[in-house]
């Protein structure tokens, strides 16, 4: 699916500039985007210190995007993923090899991202390219010790006691980009494809799995 897409974006650049002559929306400088859609996650494995590694499944998502048009071309925009996949850790004792412990358990991520995005032409009808950064943050779901409980009143239930987990997470930063295609139609709403990779820097210390991804969107301008 990924070879597929790219050869198309690249197949379909020369001919995006017949589709000009089919009816024009507005022009999109000086107006805000927004959009609700799916992101498809691709899964990676990424290895760590002393044998240590995590392989990520493929999972689907929400996404959200608000964006800021400066020219037809030219836009800021930032963007907010919600997944959950499933995951699988192996964790190596650095003094005995020998020594791993297995995790099977699903994940909590989201990413938040700031991209700049450039259209190649003004038109309704444009293929796109995007540069920018972020931050995802993960949480394993996997406590990372014994619970702490507490109590409370309730007005109705009475007194009320219960255990919470703190939990391994973590933030790392990420940069990359994406390739896509949009269509703005008539009326202001647009819809738009792309394929984006982003490689997280955890500075080498942990596995830092790259995320590959396909975000299919439907927006609108105002």
């Amino acid at each position: 699916m990924r070879t597929l897409l790219i050869t198309t974006l690249l197949l379909a650049t020369p001919a995006l500039s017949m589709a000009q002559q089919f009816g024009r929306s507005p022009g999109r400088a000086q107006s805000w985007d927004f959009s609700i859609g799916g992101i498809y996650q691709y899964g990676d494995t990424a290895g760590g210190n002393g044998g240590s590694f995590l392989e990520v499944s493929n999972e689907l998502g929400l996404a959200f995007n608000v964006g800021y048009n400066f020219t037809n071309k030219l836009s800021l925009n930032a963007d907010f993923d919600f997944i959950r996949p499933d995951f699988t850790a192996i964790i190596a004792n650095e003094n005995d090899p020998n020594d791993t412990i297995r995790i099977d358990h699903t994940m909590s991520q989201f990413n938040g991202r700031i991209k700049g995005t450039l259209n190649f032409m003004d038109g309704p009808f444009t293929p796109y390219v995007e540069l920018g950064f972020g931050w995802t943050y993960v949480d394993s779901n996997v406590a990372s010790g014994p619970p702490i409980t507490g109590c409370w009143w309730h007005p109705w239930w009475g007194y009320i006691c219960s255990n919470f987990y703190n939990t391994f997470s973590g933030t790392e930063s990420s940069y990359g980009g994406a390739l896509g295609l949009r269509y703005d139609l008539a009326g202001g709403s647009f819809v738009r494809a792309s394929y984006s990779v982003w490689e997280l820097d955890a500075g080498g210390s942990t596995a830092e799995p790259r995320l590959e991804s396909f975000r299919l969107e439907y927006g609108w301008r105002f």
